[in-house]
This record gives C-alpha cells, structure tokens and sequence, in this order.
C-alpha cells in the first residue's frame, strides 16, 4: 500500500526508525484504540506493517502475542542494541546486564517489571552494598545504581520499540540515588605547584634518594675490611635520574595542554596537530564520548606548550608522542601525573579527570556562559555543564563584602538583630 502522505493513524520516526500505530476499534464510538509501536528500518515497510495492523484491528480483536521474560529478551536482543553503541558504553552495559539486572529480572515477563519491582530492586542494590562492604571493603556507589537503573529502562524502551511489549509496564516517576558532588578540581594555588613539580629537579632528587633501596652492606678482607654497600637502587645525583628526570620534564606541556582545553584522556592523547590552528589559536575536536565537536580558544598558556612540542625533533601525526614518534602511553602519563602531585605535596584524592573538571569550572567561575562552556567541552546536553556553575570563593567573599557594607550605613541606634513583628 502506496501512500503520497501518513495515513491517519500512522507515525514514522525515521531518525530513530521507529513506527507508531493507532487504529479505532470498531464498535466503540470511537472511545477505544489499539496502539502498537515496532522498531522498523523503511517508511514503505513500517507502512506494510501498519496495513497488517490494521487489517486485524478491522477483523476484530487479535490475540496478544506472548511476552516473553527479561532473561530471554536479554538473550535475544542485547547484542542488536549493543552494536549501536560505543564499545565502551557497550562493555558497561553488558557488565550492568549480567551482574545486576538478569539476576532479578531475568525470570520475570517484560509487561510484569512495573514500578514496584523497579523500586524493589533499587532497594536490593542497596542490600548489595551492605553486603559489599562487609566482603568487598567497597560498596556499589550511588553513579552505579542509578546507571543499572537507566541500563534497565533502555532494554525495556528498546522492546516497546521492537513490538514485544504493547505498553512500557511502568508508571510513575522513577527513583533516583542522591550522588555527591566531587568537588575535586585543582585550585589556582594547586595547580601552581602541580605544574612547577616539573621543573623541580632538585626535588625530584630527594624523592629518589627517599625511595632509594640502600642495598646490602658487608665487609671483606677483599676490600680492606672495609664496609662496601653492594645492590640497591639508582643514587640521586647520578646520570641516569637525570635523564630520568627529563623525561618526566617533557610530559609537562602535556599537563598545560589538559588544564588549558578541558580534553578528556582519550581525546588528549588523540590529538593530532591537523585539529589544531596555531595562526588562529583555535582548537577543533570530535569527542570519542558524545561524537560532537569542541571548539577551544587556545591560551597563552597552551600556545606556549603546543610552541614547545612543536620545535621538538620528534614530529609525527599526533602532538604528544614518545622518543620514537609513537604515541604517548597513558603508562607513563599516569606516572608523571602521580609523581608530580606527591612533590606538589597533593595528597587528597584527585584524578587525571579532575584536570577537566578544574577546565570547567575555572570557565564557570570566570562568568563565561552555559552554553559557550558546553561548546567548549563538548557537552551533549547545558545539563551536564551544570555540575560546573557553582559559585567560586571568590564570590562568596563577595556576598560577606554586602553585607558588611550594608551593615556600616545602617543608622546608629538601630538594633540590628531587633525582631520585627
């Protein structure tokens, strides 16, 4: 059936290739519906599908298929859904299906997981925790509930979509775990000392005399009877430290690069000098994560460390590369990052992640808008962005500054803290 416009009843999601369906039951005055949604690649099959559908509404009522249980429909299905994913997102979801949801839902049918068994499961998840802590020393987070959660509203979304369920079973708001913000970002003075870690030999030294092994010490007529120190580890005023600390020297630029851009890891160690424009200082990247381009002006700061990488003798396709042109193992990187926050004296926990963190919320805290650090960091959604518009220090002390100055013009022998009724 050949249609120049949608029939009434008939909706074509093309970009998420889905079909909508709804058809008047004879008999009823037009007071009930059957509604069906398929998943469905063409408009010209979805409206093949949409005839058939029809056609036994017409004819009277058609039998339910059965509903098949989350377990087989897991079985079936999540390796199609899967393959339109990342393989990230798709490892994390396989994991998720596997430990936490088939174990609970597994047994029971598609149309049966309604919004009780969804809060009874939240619930277990918070058992589970319990039990983690006592066995495992660390419980499932608050981030890993709330992730299983939507894991389990995508598979079922995804079976509505496919025609095996009729309705979505649940009604009602979903539950959500409360998660703590992190508040990990580097201050300004942190990361002063972060970065000057690099250029610290001497300090650099110390640590490894501290760390030394002092090797064993004996004594033989050999040697005069005098004590001789055989063994242990490289002393801190020889060639090879030095040379040990220029290569952690030469990692800094790439610490400059990652606080100035807000890149994450893949992306920061992905970047090849064709997304960079030095004559324009602009930086443009697809994220691996959201596929969307970041549009970053280049700083002072990070031109000065691109200039830096750029007179090196090492040229290749990617900017952070080793002695040989390869690309920079996150291996190593890792290492410097470690070794540079205990000279910077950086105990509290803090990850390379947090050097976007610190990118964003040093935006916020500047007054640059919403939408322009979204662009900036790639965001998909201002919602994200979010978590980095929160009022920095210095605001604050803006707040106290009124505060103090609306105290001083008050009129002398007005009782300040006088309650008026």
């Amino acid at each position: 059936m050949r249609w120049k416009v949608d029939p009434p009843g008939f909706i074509f999601e093309s970009r998420r290739h889905i079909a909508k369906f709804s058809v008047i039951v004879p008999g009823t005055n037009a007071m009930r519906r059957r509604k069906k949604t398929i998943y469905v690649e063409k408009r010209d099959a979805a409206l093949e599908r949409w005839a058939e559908f029809r056609e036994e509404v017409l004819r009277g009522e058609a039998p339910k298929p059965k509903v098949v249980t989350f377990g087989d429909y897991v079985g079936r299905h999540l390796s199609d859904h899967l393959r339109r994913v990342s393989p990230a997102t798709a490892t994390s979801y396989e994991q998720m299906s596997r430990i936490h949801l088939l174990p609970f839902f597994g047994e029971l049918r598609l149309d049966e997981i309604s919004m009780a068994s969804i809060r009874d499961f939240v619930g277990h998840l918070k058992r589970y925790r319990s039990e983690a802590r006592s066995r495992f020393g660390r419980p499932l987070s608050p981030v890993t509930i709330n992730d299983c959660l939507a894991v389990l509203r995508v598979l079922v979304r995804d079976a509505h979509e496919r025609g095996v369920i009729e309705t979505l079973p649940w009604r009602g708001r979903w539950p959500r775990e409360k998660t703590e913000a992190l508040r990990l970002e580097l201050t300004p003075e942190e990361q002063r000392r972060f970065l000057s870690a690099f250029d610290d030999e001497r300090a650099f030294r110390e640590h490894v005399e501290r760390i030394r092994s002092k090797g064993k010490v004996v004594s033989s007529p050999r040697f005069g009877r005098s004590p001789r120190s055989f063994g242990g580890g490289r002393r801190s005023e020889g060639e090879a430290v030095g040379a040990h600390f220029f290569r952690f020297r030469s990692l800094k630029p790439l610490f400059v690069v990652a606080l100035e851009t807000g890149l994450r890891r893949s992306d920061l160690l992905s970047l090849r000098w064709r997304s960079i424009d030095l004559e324009n200082d602009w930086i443009r990247i697809t994220m691996r994560k959201t596929k969307r381009e970041a549009v970053i002006p280049i700083s002072a700061a990070c031109r000065g460390a691109l200039s830096e990488l750029y007179q090196r003798s090492v040229l290749a396709e990617f900017v952070f590369v080793r002695d040989d042109g390869r690309p920079q193992s996150w291996t190593m990187v890792k290492k410097a990052f470690e070794l540079a926050k205990l000279l910077a004296g950086i105990t509290r926990r803090c990850r390379f992640h947090d050097l976007r963190h610190t990118f964003g919320c040093r935006l916020a805290s500047g007054g640059v808008s919403i939408q322009v650090i979204a662009k900036a960091m790639g965001h998909s959604s201002v919602q994200m962005t979010e978590r980095y518009a929160r009022p920095s220090e210095e605001s604050l002390r803006e707040i106290r500054r009124v505060l103090d100055t609306q105290k001083a013009k008050t009129p002398p022998g007005v009782n300040q803290g006088a309650h008026i009724g």
